[in-house]
């Protein structure tokens, strides 16, 4: 009887790296001994395609147009997080945009990175390399980006079935022609940024291979540097598929940065397909504590800034609120497009409370939008989180604002004096 690896929760594992990852892209390491679980980690356009993917596999039926639902998919998810950590490739941008998305040719990892749930869900080795061709070639038509898509899923699907470390290495040699002879310790001194399926599936997977366990992978992988968040992406996938195991502590840090859509897409597969599934995170004060880093938005979901009020939207918060959340130039009060000002930078503590009175009631008036309220005044204008988070107090009955857990921590503390 085959082995079947479904202890743990799919797709976990991939989201696990491209987060753990994320912070590395752009900064690579070189050791195995980083803080492994960091403030500022999060989800990026891998995962963000990654479940497109895994939303694909769940929907399509006998009479569908494979490629095309899945290129509505993938634009839909783009539609909704358009700017994840570290932002979408530059022609998968286009892809996205275009009014008659073609393949492009592309060699790209991006194939390879978003492929995971075809190992988890494809019931034989056959099915995993159809499926994932079709999955790589809606972008990456050329043969080593469809490649690099079908080595990964294959490494899953083998890995989950129970196929030796030595199995996976010849199946993946043989058939796709990779290296895979070498070693972590032999490849680090000398890689460096490369986005190509061929230059970064072999190392994944030589992470992988190198690994003893779920976060040995993880530690591996990133060390390597280059494309850190793929890298590791890719490696979680068979990691979790052939250890049948991710430590709790991290499968808790990773739902607990996920948004509530994405989260219930992991366990819609994870039940479609005989995995585990998780339980809802725990936090305190339930969903309403804003994330450390916003990068995206749902369509009802409002990013509240601190503010000047000429509204020179030029630095922190402000800018990211003028670049990506729709504030606008000179406006330093209220709500312009997704996002809302409040100024905290004309005077003390006391000149920012009617403004942020004003916002409370304002949130009153539109509880079918959410309001992510960052910690305001606590940067460029200098306050510290103990003068403003008490402005906030008449907030905290209010079900559609979310505030730091720092600002959640102080508020009460203030309630139990």
């Amino acid at each position: 009887m085959t082995t079947d690896h479904k202890s743990y929760p799919a797709l976990i594992g991939a989201i696990a790296g491209d987060t753990i990852g994320s912070i590395y892209e752009f900064n690579n390491t070189k050791r195995t001994d980083f803080e492994l679980l960091q403030p500022g980690m999060n989800y990026t356009d891998d995962s963000l395609m990654t479940l497109a993917v895994a939303d694909w596999l769940l929907k399509r039926t006998p009479s569908d147009d494979d490629a095309q639902l899945l290129i509505d998919i993938m634009r839909r998810c783009a539609r909704q997080y358009p700017c994840p950590m570290g932002g979408y490739g530059g022609r998968f941008s286009s892809w996205l945009s275009s009014s008659s998305p073609k393949p492009y040719n592309s060699w790209g990892n991006g194939s390879a990175m978003r492929v995971s749930g075809v190992g988890y869900a494809a019931d034989t080795l056959e099915e995993a390399l159809r499926l994932a061709e079709i999955s790589a070639a809606v972008t990456h038509n050329h043969p080593e980006g469809i490649k690099g898509a079908q080595a990964t899923a294959a490494a899953i699907f083998m890995a989950r079935t129970g196929s030796s470390k030595e199995d996976i290495r010849d199946y993946i040699e043989q058939t796709f022609q990779y290296n895979l002879r070498r070693t972590c310790d032999s490849i680090r001194p000398t890689y460096h940024f490369d986005e190509s399926c061929q230059g970064t599936v072999p190392e994944a997977i030589v992470a992988f291979l190198d690994s003893h366990d779920f976060e040995s992978a993880m530690r591996l992988a990133v060390s390597l540097g280059g494309d850190s968040d793929t890298l590791a992406c890719i490696t979680g996938g068979i990691a979790a598929a052939y250890y049948n195991n991710i430590p709790q502590n991290i499968i808790e840090f990773v739902v607990n940065n996920l948004p509530a859509d994405l989260f219930e897409t992991v366990n819609r597969f994870c039940s479609q397909y005989g995995y585990a599934t998780l339980s809802q995170p725990t936090r305190s004060h339930g969903d309403r504590i804003t994330p450390e880093h916003i990068r995206s938005l749902k369509p009802n979901e409002v990013f509240v800034f601190g503010s000047n009020l000429a509204g020179a939207h030029g630095g922190g918060a402000a800018r990211a609120a003028l670049n990506y959340f729709g504030a606008v130039w000179g406006q330093g009060v209220g709500r312009q497009g997704q996002s809302y000002a409040i100024p905290t930078m004309q005077g003390g503590v006391e000149t920012i409370k009617p403004f942020v009175d004003d916002f409370i009631e304002y949130a009153r008036q539109h509880p079918a939008d959410r309001f992510l309220v960052t910690r305001i005044g606590c940067g460029i204008a200098g306050f510290t989180d103990e003068e403003i988070a008490p402005l906030f107090r008449n907030a905290m009955n209010v079900e559609n604002i979310c505030l730091s857990s720092i600002w959640w921590s102080l508020l009460n503390d203030i309630g139990k004096k």
